[in-house]
């Protein structure tokens, strides 16, 4: 279980996020909506270490206190982050992708079992990627590179997931099989965490759905509380 209590701040001197509450379980899909800039982007950013300021608040998996841990501890206490656009190492094959993302996993030498397995695993979710696994991540297409994101950021068994726009950028089938892959990883028994922008697509996948304005959740609930818009219209889309 994810656990985000009180949690507050930003850039510097610039605060974004404030008294930030949000809970979410093994094997649920927790959705984050707002309008551009309402601070989704730096929520994840904060979970997974790459805040720069922390003012307040805790950070906590399965009751045990993150908020003091550098990202690469957080990565090896189990948070898994798929940052927007794409994020993977373009020069590098996308076998070395996947490796390079056990990386947090303490004694897993190069050629251990345990990273075999996980490439294993990453091949059997996505065979696409065994396909290409000698080509260079650069060369992939825009839904493969989202793939190898995603599979890169399992590699290391994380037990919470965070996904920041995944279907941005992606062609509709692509799409689809996107957020296939992320109520699958959600029945395993991951705790996910989905920013999107494309309300009908999130509303889809969504457990809860939280709703952030100035950095703050001002709305949540089930996703069927959003369906007939008018909240949404309210909030999101900050007219009404």
């Amino acid at each position: 279980m994810l656990t985000v209590h009180g949690l507050g701040g930003g850039y510097g001197d610039l605060a974004v996020l404030q008294d930030i509450d949000l809970e979410v379980g093994a094997g649920s899909l927790q959705v984050v909506l707002g309008r551009n800039g309402a601070g989704k982007t730096s929520l994840l950013s904060a979970v997974a270490g790459l805040l720069p300021t922390v003012r307040s608040g805790t950070i906590s998996i399965d009751g045990r206190d993150i908020t003091g841990l550098p990202a690469h501890r957080r990565a090896a206490a189990g948070v898994g982050l798929v940052q927007e656009g794409k994020r993977v190492f373009r020069s590098r094959t996308v076998e070395e992708n996947l490796l390079l993302g056990t990386y947090s996993s303490a004694g897993w030498s190069m050629r251990s079992p345990a990273r075999k397995k996980a490439l294993a695993a990453a091949y059997d979710r996505f065979p696409v990627l065994e396909e290409k696994r000698s080509d260079r991540a650069g060369g992939l297409s825009g839904g493969q590179q989202q793939m190898l994101a995603i599979a890169q950021a399992l590699a290391a068994e994380p037990s919470v997931l965070l996904l920041d726009e995944p279907s941005a950028g992606l062609a509709p089938a692509v799409r689809t099989e996107v957020f296939r892959t992320v109520r699958q990883l959600r029945d395993e028994g991951l705790a996910v965490v989905v920013v999107e922008q494309l309300v009908d697509v999130a509303l889809d996948v969504a457990d809860r759905v939280a709703v952030l304005d100035s950095g703050r959740i001002v709305s949540s609930g089930p996703p069927e509380d959003y369906r007939d818009g008018e909240l949404l219209q309210e909030i999101y889309l900050g007219s009404g």
